[in-house]
């Protein structure tokens, strides 16, 4: 080893980087967002589309946003809407969104009369210019089912809205109310899978002469509804147990500008549409990661309608 090595700090190219906890995260975050999706995780609504309960799915209401003016922000009963393509699981292929309706006009994605864009997390339409609150505003679009978020870290503080489902809930048509009072970026919907990284635990020698293994616990905590639910999906991440992983070097990604949104949550005109998780990888490949240990540690129930499942897994993956 050169003498100049013992004056620096190791595995540390520049200070700003992700380092091994935060790739982890963000890459079990992605890996489970498109796994659901690419297993056919995903609903698609067309016009007309009624709800279970009643109420029309394809139908959006209007928002309270601070951020903008009264009839500018529409939203949909659920967020998180598909923006990737590329599903194998099924023949049926999540609804790409290629405009909305205004009082049954047409007005496709980039129309220069009526101007907007589509926020696909918060499951949104945001007008350049106010839309009159008595209109009724529709879109075709595809939502995912179980909506995958960091466990800490959110910057903002999120509630819980378990009745995204029930439209017959008169506050959804309503402006700013009820349940739907929450902005959608402080909202979490059900299903939810919120992902947490601890950070090393131990290490291991890789092989004579240098180098080691970093070994990582992967924390994940299932809320939903009812106990089938939470059940179904802490067995689904239970499967992944004695496999191997690759990850996607989140640095490079960040450099070469191929995330899938602008700081406006618009798609990004550089995303990776075709499967985000399998390009990244294959696009941007870091390391492999081991999963291995993976055990649920059980399901509690809070409520009568709120169900909390925790499994985790341990990660070994090869440090500098």
């Amino acid at each position: 080893m050169p003498d100049d090595a013992f004056k620096h700090l190791r595995g540390i190219f520049n200070t700003q980087d992700a380092t091994l906890s935060n790739i982890l995260l963000e890459n079990f975050l992605t890996f489970y967002d498109w796994g659901f999706l690419d297993k056919g995780a995903f609903y698609n609504i067309n016009i007309p589309s009624s709800g279970l309960y009643g109420g029309i799915k394809s139908n959006l209401r209007l928002v309270d946003d601070p951020n903008y003016t009264k009839g500018q922000v529409w939203e949909g009963y659920r967020q998180n809407w598909v923006w990737e393509t590329g599903i194998s699981a099924t023949t049926e292929q999540p609804i790409r969104i290629s405009g909305v309706f205004i009082d049954s006009t047409y007005r496709a994605t980039g129309n220069i009369e009526q101007p907007f864009f589509v926020d696909y997390p918060n499951g949104r339409v945001v007008f350049d210019t106010a839309v009159s609150s008595a209109s009724t505003v529709q879109l075709e679009y595809s939502h995912k089912w179980v909506q995958t978020i960091p466990a800490e870290g959110v910057p903002w503080f999120h509630e819980i809205q378990q009745g995204s489902f029930r439209l017959d809930n008169g506050t959804f048509s309503q402006f700013g109310s009820g349940d739907w009072a929450q902005l959608g970026q402080t909202r979490v919907q059900l299903p939810a899978l919120a992902v947490e990284v601890i950070p090393p635990r131990s290490f291991e020698g890789y092989q004579l002469g240098g180098g080691q293994w970093v070994n990582n616990e992967v924390l994940f905590y299932v809320v939903t509804k009812n106990h089938w639910e939470c059940a179904n999906i802490v067995d689904q991440i239970g499967y992944q147990n004695d496999r191997t992983l690759w990850l996607f070097d989140t640095n490079k990604v960040a450099m070469s500008g191929v995330y899938p949104f602008n700081y406006r949550n618009e798609l990004n005109e550089n995303a990776l549409p075709s499967g985000l998780y399998p390009q990244l990888v294959d696009n941007h490949r870091y390391r492999r990661c081991w999963i291995s240990n993976t055990a649920a540690q059980g399901i509690t129930q809070l409520s009568p309608d709120l169900y909390v499942g925790t499994i985790k897994c341990g990660t070994q993956v090869k440090a500098i």
